[in-house]
């Protein structure tokens, strides 16, 4: 990230720009800017994609090796389309090398659900190198990757956004956060809420936006028969103040010990919650075939209630 860091400094010099202003346009603080160009800060593509439209530069401009490349204004986009593009063609190269999801996760040193996350665009893929080693592996350099997702936007209306419901730009709403190296925010801010990258804000009759938020649904471990079921790509809205009760659907954070690790490990799961008696607790997930988690009860630290499930557009409407 160090070199990212050090071309966006030279293009907003080129341009001119001081750093606190770019910083203020792009809605991060003049500290994160610093370590963000300094190469102390991971970029996102979200935060990649207002970089490059405040500088009037694709984003394929910080990733260049060798010459510079003609500086040609973004195409109209957001970072989500960005993500879709780059997803689907790593997927169709994978699928030409007759490659698996598991056999790239295994080459690239990944997970299957953090593979899957890039190529269904929800994650970027960039902030951990992941993008470079899939290029590599499959047989072309990132800004090949770029310019080919680049094309795709100039030549395509955006993709609809999955969560069928009004969106806002500006900061008001339910936050839709995504993690950047796991299926769910396993970082708690200073207030113990979960924090993550901000995909959209979403504005839902209801439900009080200052006590709520939403995750995609990851994996298949919700999947299961009959209607009462989640899917990946669906939208859970969960609220930071309600009670938990045993056969809630909830975001479950864990919290123990590793004898192996110098800090305690945390992992966060969607499952069905039961507390079946004062010593321990049942994570139990809708699929027949992922057995359920007994936990003793100090090792779940955190459970955020499901209080809206907001189905992909591609099934019947949303539940509450």
């Amino acid at each position: 990230m160090a070199k990212i860091g050090t071309l966006i400094r030279t293009l907003r010099e080129e341009k001119g720009i001081a750093a606190k202003d770019l910083a203020e346009q792009i809605g991060l603080s003049a500290s994160q800017m610093s370590r963000l160009e300094s190469g102390q800060r991971r970029v996102n593509s979200e935060v990649l994609a207002r970089i490059a439209r405040a500088l009037q530069v694709t984003p394929s401009e910080f990733f260049e090796d060798g010459e510079v490349a003609p500086v040609r204004p973004l195409a109209s986009s957001s970072a989500t389309p960005l993500r879709v593009a780059i997803g689907k063609i790593i997927r169709s190269a994978r699928r030409q090398k007759h490659w698996t999801v598991e056999d790239l996760a295994r080459k690239t040193l990944t997970s299957r659900a953090f593979c899957l996350s890039v190529e269904e665009g929800r994650r970027s893929g960039i902030e951990n190198d992941f993008i470079k080693k899939a290029c590599r592996l499959l047989g072309f350099t990132p800004i090949d990757l770029l310019a080919a997702a680049e094309e795709k936007l100039d030549v395509t209306e955006p993709e609809s956004l999955q969560v069928v419901v009004p969106t806002s730009s500006d900061g008001n709403g339910t936050p839709l956060l995504v993690a950047e190296m796991s299926a769910y925010p396993e970082e708690l801010d200073e207030e113990g809420q979960p924090a993550g990258v901000v995909e959209q804000w979403l504005q839902l009759p209801g439900i009080d936006p200052d006590r709520s938020f939403a995750v995609r649904v990851d994996g298949d471990a919700m999947t299961g028969p009959g209607e009462n079921c989640f899917r990946r790509g669906d939208v859970i809205v969960l609220g930071l103040d309600e009670i938990v009760t045993s056969g809630s659907f909830a975001l479950v954070r864990t919290l123990w010990e590793n004898p192996e690790e110098p800090h305690e490990t945390s992992r966060t799961l969607f499952c069905r919650y039961f507390d079946d008696d004062d010593e321990a607790i049942r994570l139990q997930f809708l699929r027949s075939e992922n057995p359920p988690y007994i936990l003793p009860t100090a090792e779940v630290e955190r459970a955020w209630k499901v209080l809206l499930h907001l189905r992909n557009p591609a099934g019947p409407g949303f539940h509450p």
